[in-house]
């Protein structure tokens, strides 16, 4: 559920709150909290930008989803391994993920020349084990180019240490977009460096959109370097309609190697 009020006077409110829960099923995704997608208010001014409360996608995740040409979404996505394996355990996320942030105060700008600021802070509200997580990120979007700046950072609870660095770099040449991201993330309370590098593009192809990506997870005392490609497909029918073909390979040292398909069709409300 969103909505979206206009206040007047360049002024205007939002909220969203989202659900998760297997749809063949109906069972909830997690017992301990209902509202596990994104749940925040936010007060916006077209002059100075926006103030939002609540649990929200944390300022590095935009450089990810943005780079991935799957949007986190299906068998050719990239997704998590874009975060190296950090975590910010110390803010205890939902569903052990980094992506959203629960008891967050965020603040994101208005495009100053196609350069914009988002910076957020999520408190641990004193709960054992919980500590805070600081993020911002810096994006400049103007014309074929974007690029992107991203960092987080847990602190005080058992995840005390981590951090993320995370970079990506895109150019619309018109018949193609190429796109680079780079993350380096501190685990283990900061004692380790792991480091994934991604290659990906779009191209226009016929009355669709071709999506190749490409990534390698190097992670620190492991023996279990990861790689994965993903490849697919969409045909348009129609402006928010459109029909899928994706694969993803991934390949990881010591463990067994998978191949996923992937054909349907996606509406967007």
């Amino acid at each position: 559920f969103r909505g979206n009020e206009d206040l007047g006077g360049g002024l205007s409110a939002q909220f969203q709150i989202e659900h998760r829960f297997n749809p063949d099923t109906g069972a909830v995704n997690d017992t301990n909290v209902f509202w596990a997608g994104r749940s925040y208010v936010q007060l916006t001014s077209a002059a100075a930008g926006a103030v939002y409360l609540g649990r929200e996608y944390s300022p590095e995740f935009w450089l990810a989803v943005k780079s991935d040409p799957f949007g986190w979404d299906g068998v050719g996505q990239i997704s998590s391994m874009q975060y190296a394996g950090y975590s910010d355990a110390a803010n205890c996320s939902v569903n052990g993920s980094s992506v959203r942030t629960s008891n967050t105060v965020g603040y994101k700008s208005p495009s100053l020349g196609g350069l914009t600021f988002n910076g957020a802070v999520s408190l641990g509200e004193g709960a054992a084990g919980c500590g805070r997580t600081q993020a911002f990120n810096l994006e400049y979007a103007a014309g074929p180019i974007y690029a992107g700046l991203g960092y987080s950072k847990a602190s005080q609870g058992a995840a005390d240490g981590n951090s993320l660095v995370n970079l990506a770099v895109h150019y619309n040449f018109g018949v193609v977009k190429p796109m680079l991201y780079y993350a380096r993330a501190k685990t283990n309370g900061g004692n380790n460096t792991n480091k994934v590098i991604e290659l990906a593009a779009t191209a226009p192809l016929g009355n669709g959109v071709l999506k190749a990506a490409w990534a390698r997870l190097d992670p620190q005392g492991a023996n279990n370097t990861a790689t994965k490609i993903g490849l697919g497909y969409n045909y348009n029918l129609s402006k928010r309609t459109n029909l899928y073909f994706d694969v993803g390979a991934g390949r990881e040292d010591t463990k067994t190697n998978n191949t996923a398909y992937a054909l349907g069709l996606r509406h967007t409300f």
